[in-house]
């Protein structure tokens, strides 16, 4: 399955108004230092209606709580299930999710925008500067200090900007460009998601596993997530040989579906687990052995929960949304059969854990 329509209709749109807005409203940049001490409120702008995109702020939430601890950071996301993944970092203030009824109703979005400007905000970061939503609200946001990615051709309302990392590829860490803004020691910055669980919630998380499957000596309990978007998604008939594969070569190893909103089980006699809240979900992640999945949402949330992950590719190219984890790993399924992927996830799993 390709492009749907609607997506493609809704980029060449956008590529329009970028134009439109870039040659009527692009203020003058300037490529200078920040100074780190002068930051005290930070509003850092990522308008995304996607787990994976929300989370793949998270190494730039982490190199900021480095780089300037003393700052207070807010953030705009955009479908209100994310706000969880988000709210509970460390130095993470307040979130504020922009839904799209939000963005239809020109009264409401007006007071969301006033409410904002009364925090008095130091700076403000977007890094998805191709974002016509994050862009719009960069623009109507008031801070002294505004902070993107150049992007050639394309309306950016931002007074400082970085050059676009050409070396980095996943999607992940081309934000932590905008670190090389600051003034002062550069740092190494973590190259992994991280949405810093606590240990408390990683004990909720055990508990709560406990509660669905019992684990007994000597064995593994792994997640399987079977949904995915569009052409990413595989196959419950591939699952289920999946399944039957791995108990010939590894009977020790317990499986749990976690299912998906409206979703259902993939086997009457397999347990399993779900939660609309995708914080309380990595809780659960956390006390997996290791997690498989697509290229999907919460592939990303499980590696963010340090959860070793196998991410299993068969449309989109890993290099850009593949899973970052030290104990992650990523399979392209069209190129092996079933038993050398079911080897493979064996091998990882023992491994890492």
């Amino acid at each position: 399955m390709g492009v749907p329509l609607h997506s493609k209709i809704r980029r060449k749109l956008r590529g329009a108004l970028n134009f439109t807005l870039g040659k009527l409203l692009t203020p003058k940049q300037k490529i200078e230092k920040i100074d780190p001490e002068k930051i005290r409120k930070i509003l850092l702008i990522r308008i995304n209606y996607r787990i994976g995109n929300i989370i793949f702020t998270t190494p730039l939430i982490r190199a900021l709580e480095q780089k300037l601890p003393h700052a207070q950071v807010d953030m705009l996301v955009g479908a209100p299930f994310t706000k969880p993944i988000i709210e509970k970092l460390p130095n993470i203030h307040e979130v504020y999710p922009v839904p799209r009824s939000l963005l239809k109703q020109p009264l409401a979005f007006y007071r969301f925008i006033k409410m904002l400007n009364q925090n008095r905000y130091d700076l403000i970061i977007s890094p998805a500067s191709g974002s016509v939503s994050a862009n719009i609200a960069t623009f109507l946001v008031h801070a002294p200090l505004k902070l993107g990615i150049f992007r050639p051709n394309t309306w950016l309302p931002f007074n400082t900007v970085v050059p676009m990392p050409e070396t980095i590829k996943h999607e992940a860490l081309k934000p932590l460009a905008v670190m090389k803004a600051f003034a002062g020691e550069q740092y190494d910055y973590r190259p992994y998601l991280d949405i810093a669980l606590t240990e408390e919630e990683r004990e909720e998380g055990k508990k709560a596993l406990h509660e669905k499957i019992t684990k007994k000596e000597g064995e593994k309990v792994v997640g399987l997530f079977r949904d995915a978007r569009n052409e990413k998604k595989i196959a419950d008939t591939w699952w289920k040989n999946y399944l039957y594969e791995m108990q010939k070569i590894a009977p020790q190893i317990r499986f749990i579906d976690i299912l998906a909103p409206g979703q259902t089980p993939l086997k009457p006699d397999m347990p399993t687990i779900s939660s609309k809240n995708l914080r309380n979900l990595a809780k659960i992640f956390s006390a997996l052995d290791a997690f498989v999945c697509a290229d999907t949402g919460p592939m990303h949330l499980a590696s963010a929960s340090t959860t070793p992950t196998i991410a299993l590719f068969n449309a989109t190219d890993p290099a850009y949304y593949g899973p970052l984890g030290e104990k992650d790993k990523t399979l392209q399924i069209n190129e092996m059969n079933m038993e050398e992927i079911a080897g493979a996830c064996y091998e990882h799993i023992e491994a890492v854990s």
